[in-house]
């Protein structure tokens, strides 16, 4: 607990210390307006029709919206603040009952002060650790869900990331974060409540100290291979009141984005996560997710998957899986309709969906 104080306490100062070097950088600072305000507000008209299952129960009609915001306030060259809200059901849907906007809150899933001194880059406050992409890069309607198990979201803590360049790496970016679960008010919600995150309620991270942390390497923009990128990440979570031992994560992905000319477009993704000792228990879980997604011109098509295995301490394993295929047309106003349908299996449970989602991005800005 002490080293991880003084790390906290050097964070700090070193936050603090910031304007003494940003004056070095306003030379190659860039003739703008401070401050200014960007975001981006994404909203998602989304139905999933769960239209067979081996448990009855499973088989419903949800109706929904979707809204994220993301905001940016540069207050200087080198001090920023971020924030993220986010407008979704926060409970799952009753067993055989179709639901209808049903259960929708509203929450800050992102706040937190940024500095930015040349290629360094320091957060602090609630904010999503760096640990893994498939949650977010694997393409298609249903093709994150089961990668998004070990996404590390809402935490409160420091990170810190550095970027440098390399004649035959590209880009590589090293990342740390030390950090702990939500327990604030921050970690409820409004209109449909979620209720916060006790200290009591145990889970991994869930400690309300900075004994947790993720170390991250992402490379980009490789001579040679135009759009590939890759990533590796380890992660450390102590943990909570009744849980048995820490959780240590191992991932490795990557990802291709190809132009094939004549307006059409490839995508490749994969990646692999192990989790000895999962949510702080005695189990492990390892998965691999893959996807693919094809474009031409307005209109795209992706496959995706995922293997989910659980090893049980206590002897056996479960093995799960997501099947999805989907595809769309993005109109020229920016709004993009998407169908989808995936095929799982989790713990012993098939079922069968399908789903469309009719989403449009608006993005707004006040910089000069």
């Amino acid at each position: 607990m002490q080293w991880n104080l003084s790390m906290a306490a050097g964070i700090s100062a070193l936050v603090l210390a910031c304007p003494a070097f940003a004056d070095d950088n306003n030379g190659e600072t860039e003739n703008v307006s401070y401050p200014y305000v960007e975001g981006e507000l994404t909203l998602e008209l989304s139905d999933d029709l769960v239209f067979s299952s081996t448990d009855p129960a499973n088989e419903l009609n949800d109706f929904y919206l979707n809204g994220e915001l993301a905001l940016l306030v540069a207050l200087t060259s080198y001090f920023s603040v971020n924030a993220g809200l986010t407008f979704e059901p926060v409970k799952d849907p009753r067993p055989s009952t179709d639901r209808f906007f049903g259960d929708q809150g509203l929450y800050v899933e992102v706040l937190n002060a940024q500095v930015d001194i040349g290629n360094a880059s320091i957060v602090a406050g609630k904010f999503g650790p760096g640990f893994g992409t498939a949650w977010d890069n694997t393409p298609g309607v249903y093709g994150v869900e089961f990668a998004e198990d070990y996404e590390l979201a809402e935490m409160i803590g420091f990170g810190g990331s550095y970027a440098f360049q390399n004649m035959y790496a590209g880009t590589i970016v090293v990342g740390a974060n030390i950090f702990f679960s939500d327990t604030t008010f921050l970690s409820d919600s409004l209109f449909t409540r979620r209720g916060p995150t006790r200290r009591s309620a145990g889970g991994a991270a869930n400690t309300e100290r900075f004994d947790n942390f993720s170390v991250a390497v992402d490379g980009s923009e490789i001579p040679g291979l135009q759009g590939f990128s890759w990533h590796l990440a380890y992660r450390h979570l102590s943990p909570g009141v009744g849980n048995v031992s820490a959780e240590n994560g191992y991932v490795a992905g990557i990802a291709r984005e190809m132009d094939l000319g004549n307006g059409v477009t490839l995508g490749l993704t994969g990646e692999v996560a192990f989790l000895a000792n999962a949510g702080a228990s005695a189990d492990d879980s390892l998965y691999l997710t893959s996807g693919a997604s094809l474009g031409y011109n307005q209109w795209h098509a992706e496959l995706a998957g995922t293997l989910r295995r659980m090893d049980m301490s206590a002897g056996g394993a479960v093995n799960d899986y997501l099947i999805q295929v989907s595809g769309g047309y993005e109109f020229e106003n920016g709004i993009d309709f998407s169908l989808g349908y995936a095929h799982t299996r989790e713990s012993g449970t098939g079922s069968h969906k399908v789903g469309f989602r009719l989403t449009k991005a608006f993005e707004f800005s006040t910089r000069n």
